[in-house]
């Protein structure tokens, strides 16, 4: 009886915990103004040695390709947890903007320039990120891209194309990696 009760304790736990990945704990499900999310996959972000990020998608319900996600009108979130010991916030900022650049024509890019200027404004006042900090993009439909730094709203983008602008930097067809596009898709 003492094995079955050890036996169901440890199965609950690995349910309650989905992932750990360079000591960032990525529960199975998370819950975003009363839509539940499920962790779709996760991956870390190195440039060249260094661990830059970790970062997990939330999804309604599991998705296995990029197309699938951008078609889906329900909530998600991207949840960025910082591995680096401390960064310039212009240095994030500097990738975000990039990996849009890479996945998106001119004209794309300009329907989203005056939205990419208000992002960029968000982080404005924010001169670091430091290892634990935690950026979230909730993507909510009747409310767009919410932004967040460790809990705080920095404020709110409208449009599904700025949110499917954002997952194209790790899922689009010019993702930062390849294998942490293929992580977040799940496999």
């Amino acid at each position: 009886m003492k094995k079955l009760i050890a036996i169901l304790l440890m199965c609950a736990s690995m349910q309650a915990l989905a992932l750990e990945l360079e000591g960032v704990k990525f529960d199975d499900k998370v819950q975003i103004d009363n839509a539940p999310l499920t962790l779709n996959g996760a991956g870390v972000r190195s440039i060249v040695f260094f661990k830059m990020y970790v970062i997990g998608l939330y999804l309604a319900e599991k998705q296995k390709t990029a197309d699938a996600i951008l078609g889906d009108a329900k909530p998600k979130r991207i949840a960025l947890h910082v591995l680096v010991g401390e960064a310039g916030a212009e240095r994030f900022l500097n990738g975000f903007r990039k990996g849009i650049e890479k996945n998106h024509s001119e004209a794309q890019l300009a329907a989203l320039r005056e939205r990419m200027a208000a992002f960029e404004q968000m982080f404005g006042h924010i001169k670091t990120v430091k290892r634990g900090d935690v950026i979230a993009f909730d993507w909510l439909p009747a409310a767009g891209t919410r932004i967040a730094l460790n809990g705080a709203e920095l404020g709110r983008i409208a449009g599904d194309d700025f949110y499917h602008a954002l997952l194209s930097i790790w899922i689009g067809s010019k993702p930062v990696t390849a294998s942490l596009k293929k992580e977040l898709l799940g496999g």
